[in-house]
C-alpha cells in the first residue's frame, strides 16, 4: 500500500447549533441549509419545530404565516420517508423515547429534564406579561424552545434570522421579556471571545459550502442563552427559576 492510499481522519468536537424554526421553515432552502450545517456543526432542532410541522397544513393557510410552502413540503417528505434513527439532526421531544440525542454527553435523560425545566420557566415568564393573541405562526413564541434548548446545552448557539437590518431576531425578542437584556456584539468589536466565535462560524459555514445559501437568507444571526446557578443567598423559591440568573448575547453574521 503506497503513501497515496493512506487516509487520516481526525474527529473533533463540533460546535452545537440549535436551529430556530422560523429560519428552517420560513425559507425555501430550509431543509438544504439544515442538512448542510450537520457537516460542520452538531445541529439540533427544538421541539417547537415539530409542533409547527405537525400543524403546517393549518398554519400554511394563513396568508402571512411566515412559513414557506416548499420548506414545509421538503421537511414533511423527509420526516415521512426517513427512519428517525437515520437522521443526522438531533432533537429533544416530549420524552427521552421521542428524542434523538445520539449520545450528546452530560446524560441523555438529564438533558431532556433540563430542557423541560428551562422551557416551563420561560413560558411562565411569558404568562406574567400581557401578550396579544397571535393567530398562526409566531416566530417569537416559536423561538422559546430554541432558547430553552440552548440553555440546556450550556449556552449553545442558536442560528436564526432577523426581519431586517434594524430589528432583532425572534429569540432576542423573546429574551427581551426577561429582566436581563441581551447584549449585542458590535460588528466593530474584534477583541472578545464572541468575536472569535463569529469568525469561526463564518468560516465553518463557508467551508461547508453554505455561504451563498445563507447569504440568500439575509440577516442571519447567532444567539446564545446561558443560565447560571443562583447566588448562595437566593431563596429556594427564586432558585427554581433558571432564568433568574441568565445572560444572553447575539450578533449578526
Amino acid at each position: 500500500m503506497g503513501a497515496s492510499d493512506l487516509r487520516v481522519t481526525v474527529d473533533g468536537v463540533k460546535l452545537r447549533c440549535v436551529l430556530d424554526p422560523a429560519l428552517v421553515l420560513g425559507q425555501a432552502c430550509g431543509l438544504k441549509l439544515a442538512l448542510g450545517l450537520t457537516r460542520v456543526f452538531e445541529t439540533w432542532l427544538p421541539r417547537s419545530f415539530w409542533q409547527v410541522l405537525d400543524a403546517s397544513e393549518l398554519l400554511a393557510a394563513e396568508s402571512q404565516s411566515g412559513l414557506h410552502p416548499l420548506a414545509l413540503n421538503d421537511w414533511t417528505a423527509l420526516r415521512d420517508g426517513t427512519d428517525a434513527g437515520s437522521w443526522t439532526l438531533r432533537w429533544v421531544g416530549d420524552n427521552l423515547a421521542e428524542s434523538q440525542l445520539r449520545g450528546s454527553g452530560g446524560g441523555d435523560e438529564s438533558l431532556v429534564e433540563r430542557f423541560e425545566w428551562h422551557a416551563e420557566a420561560l413560558q411562565a415568564h411569558q404568562a406574567q406579561r400581557a401578550e396579544h393573541w397571535c393567530r398562526g405562526f409566531d416566530p417569537v413564541a416559536g423561538a422559546h424552545d430554541a432558547l430553552a434548548l440552548s440553555a440546556a446545552l450550556d449556552g449553545a448557539l442558536i442560528l436564526c434570522r432577523a426581519p431586517d437590518e434594524h430589528s432583532p431576531p425572534g429569540p432576542i425578542q423573546a429574551l427581551g421579556r426577561l429582566d436581563s437584556p441581551p447584549r449585542l456584539l458590535a460588528e466593530s468589536d474584534g477583541g472578545s471571545l464572541l468575536a472569535a466565535e463569529r469568525l469561526f462560524v463564518r468560516q465553518a459555514i463557508a467551508a461547508a459550502g453554505l455561504a451563498a445559501l445563507l447569504q440568500s437568507v439575509q440577516h442571519a444571526c447567532v444567539v446564545h442563552a446561558l443560565t447560571l446557578p443562583p447566588d448562595a443567598d437566593a431563596s429556594n423559591d427564586d432558585s427554581q427559576d433558571p432564568w433568574r440568573c441568565s445572560q444572553a448575547w447575539w450578533y449578526r453574521l
